[in-house]
């Protein structure tokens, strides 16, 4: 090839391969973005169908396509530090929509999961974590629910750990056996005193 006028024969080398040369960027991190989320994020081209289906969008400043370009970027810390990346209600619009049938709320559940590997995850997440642990339930039943879905015809109670308690020494063994609560209880502890 001949070499490039006025260049140094460094950016020579980097124009001749396709690589992405970004100080920020980590492949480990695509590569754990895909190996938990198991959709192929790389196949994302940007069409923006996934934040113009997402009901969060219209409402906040969380745009899916900024979290699916840094997972193909591998643009972790960027990613993970980013306080939208919580604002996803998982509704799946976004996945029910991609032309490309990626899944990107399950790329936002492996960045998810990844934060909170670095203790990287909002306090009132981790106290729904404490509520789950408690009674099954991230927003537990209460007395004027209980009315309502009475008026309705429903009974007092959901048919979930509301009735079925037994159920509850199970889910608390899902949560200790990968340290949720413990983690939990710890890092808000640390944030709060």
């Amino acid at each position: 090839m001949e070499r490039t006028k006025g260049y140094p024969a460094a950016l020579d080398k980097k124009l001749q391969d396709t690589k992405l040369y970004v100080d920020d960027s980590n492949p480990e991190f695509s590569k754990s973005v895909k190996a938990i989320s198991r959709t192929n994020s790389h196949m994302c081209y940007q069409c923006g169908t996934c934040t113009g289906s997402c009901p969060s969008a219209p409402r906040s400043s969380y745009r899916i396509r900024k979290f699916m370009r840094r997972a193909v970027l591998g643009l972790e810390n960027e990613a993970l530090t980013d306080p939208d990346l919580w604002l996803c209600t998982t509704c799946y619009s976004c996945s029910d929509r991609c032309p490309r049938d990626i899944l990107p709320t399950d790329v936002i559940m492996a960045m998810r999961n990844l934060a909170f590997k670095r203790d990287i995850v909002p306090v009132n997440f981790l106290k729904t974590v404490t509520a789950i642990y408690a009674s099954g339930h991230g927003v537990p039943n209460n007395d004027v629910n209980r009315a309502a879905r009475e008026k309705i015809g429903l009974s007092r109670d959901p048919p979930t750990t509301h009735t079925y308690a037994e159920y509850m020494p199970g889910i608390r063994k899902i949560l200790d056996h990968y340290k949720l609560k413990a983690n939990a209880d710890r890092i808000i502890k640390e944030r709060e005193g």
